[in-house]
């Protein structure tokens, strides 16, 4: 029996790729315009190789990025801060649940007992959560900060289901990533389902359901009925 629905917050429940795509063209174009000399494209290509070095939650991309220009104190500062200020714009502006999310939440809460388990740090999980308008949903969130470990360890998925007194065979996860959601609920004993918005399965063949759609997470619970009793006949 799922008595709780757990979620991956980027990439599952927001945009997250999107937000950061459109936020580093936004700070890429704000460089330019503080006086860098080089091409957008060039800039966001400094600016997403920081990011595969350094990890998408690095909190001096920029700095990095225009420490190769040999600019002056005040014109590195002058660029640094605007792309600070362009991108924290962006992002206000971005950061929008996926289609249907609030109102399937509302729905689940209902029936189930939420949560949220994500590598992100704290402070920029409940950003993330506050800015989306999703922060009043979740009876428990689990972040990076919590255990400092990231998925697929089986640790953060089992501090989730202490806190929401659950035992992870009671529990669903849904997750946009096999190797690190999929897998690593399925270490801690979760039922699993493959947020495969874009038609990305990868190994999503180890997750016992899969999604198109964020609102089919509500039919889960009625396929879950089916499959017992199609083995109960």
């Amino acid at each position: 029996m799922i008595k709780a629905i757990l979620f991956d917050l980027d990439n599952t429940l927001l945009d997250f790729s999107g937000f950061k795509r459109g936020s580093a063209i936004a700070a890429a174009k704000a460089m330019r315009k503080a006086g860098v000399k080089a091409k957008e494209k060039e800039l966001c290509r400094r600016i997403w190789a920081v990011y595969d070095e350094k990890g998408i939650e690095y909190q001096y991309t920029f700095r990095d990025v225009l420490l190769g220009y040999g600019l002056d104190p005040h014109a590195h500062e002058r660029a640094l801060q605007a792309a600070v200020i362009a991108y924290t714009k962006k992002k206000y502006a971005l950061l929008r649940p996926r289609p249907r999310v609030i109102s399937t939440l509302s729905s689940l809460r209902r029936r189930f007992k939420l949560g949220i388990v994500t590598d992100a740090p704290r402070e920029k999980a409940w950003q993330r959560l506050i800015l989306s308008g999703l922060d009043g949903f979740f009876d428990a969130v689990v972040t990076y900060t919590d255990t400092g470990e990231l998925k697929p360890s089986s640790a953060p998925f089992m501090r989730a289901c202490g806190l929401l007194k659950i035992k992870p065979s009671e529990a669903l996860f849904v997750g946009d990533n096999p190797e690190r959601d999929i897998l690593g609920a399925k270490k801690a004993g979760m039922r699993t389902c493959l947020a495969a918005y874009y038609g990305k399965f990868g190994c999503g063949e180890v997750a016992d359901f899969t999604i198109r759609r964020f609102e089919e997470v509500g039919k889960i619970k009625e396929k879950e009925e089916n499959i017992v009793s199609s083995h109960l006949a």
